[in-house]
């Protein structure tokens, strides 16, 4: 298999301890785990805001090594709403493209382009000061990536977060997925949000104990067990009928636990 990011014996701050991590391009990975398992700063590290022992490698080349402006310029996170400044969302989204020396019209057209995709066009001109949770968070979201990262990070954006923009923004992140050939990370423990993923990270106590497709995962229930993760509802449902021999393989969505119970 041909990885793009690989993580190699990383240790920081006695939390994280270890950590061997491949992912390949053009894939959507979710990372899951307690509070305090190390997810948040597993992706700082990545991202070089913390000092870690290790190697950090994209396309075999070191992130974050001799020259952390330009390894950045690769890579993307949200961390939340803090970096938002108390100005209007157009100046707040296209702030990393001035900080980049982009060209002023290429800039604006990417500001444009990101927030129709996303939705929050109408927004544009608006104080950040008037804006909803949500909408604050998607703002920051489109500031985070308006640079075009390779590598993508997102920390707990779907938590209190309105269904209209998560839809966007996983309409966005599954194109991005195809047409640029992106790595996607995202944290979350909402296990209903495995469907969005092709791969499933589990972290615990600072250490990857899996690192796998999630199709293949959910074959097993007792990984989801051992690993305090609840299963999605469907595919716990499944397992229950399947013990009465009410169906005989497991189940994905609601719509053919329906067709399968109604035959």
């Amino acid at each position: 298999m041909n990885f793009k990011l690989n993580v190699e014996n990383l240790k920081c701050k006695d939390v994280l301890k270890d950590i061997n991590l491949n992912i390949q391009e053009g894939t959507i990975n979710i990372l899951m785990g307690n509070n305090g398992s190390g997810k948040t700063m597993l992706l700082k590290c990545i991202f070089g805001l913390i000092d870690y022992e290790g190697f950090i490698k994209y396309s075999n080349k070191i992130l974050n090594n001799d020259d952390i402006d330009k390894s950045r310029k690769k890579l993307g996170i949200y961390l939340g709403i803090n970096n938002l400044e108390n100005k209007n969302v157009f100046l707040n989204i296209i702030e990393p493209l001035n900080n980049l020396n982009y060209d002023n019209t290429k800039s604006k057209n990417k500001v444009y382009e990101i927030t129709k995709k996303l939705g929050i066009e109408n927004l544009l001109y608006k104080e950040v000061n008037s804006l909803s949770h949500s909408e604050k968070k998607i703002v920051s979201f489109a500031q985070s990536i308006i640079h075009e990262p390779k590598i993508i990070m997102i920390d707990g954006l779907f938590d209190s977060i309105d269904i209209y923009y998560k839809n966007r923004v996983i309409n966005y992140l599954n194109q991005l997925k195809k047409t640029k050939k992106c790595i996607i990370i995202l944290t979350t423990n909402n296990s209903e949000d495995l469907w969005l993923a092709d791969n499933l990270i589990i972290i615990k106590n600072g250490k990857i104990l899996v690192n796998d497709s999630v199709y293949k995962l959910i074959e097993d229930e007792n990984i989801f067990y051992k690993n305090d993760i609840k299963l999605p509802f469907i595919i716990d449902l499944s397992y229950k009928l399947k013990v009465y021999d009410l169906i005989d393989k497991l189940i994905y969505t609601p719509l053919e636990m329906v067709d399968e119970i109604w035959q």
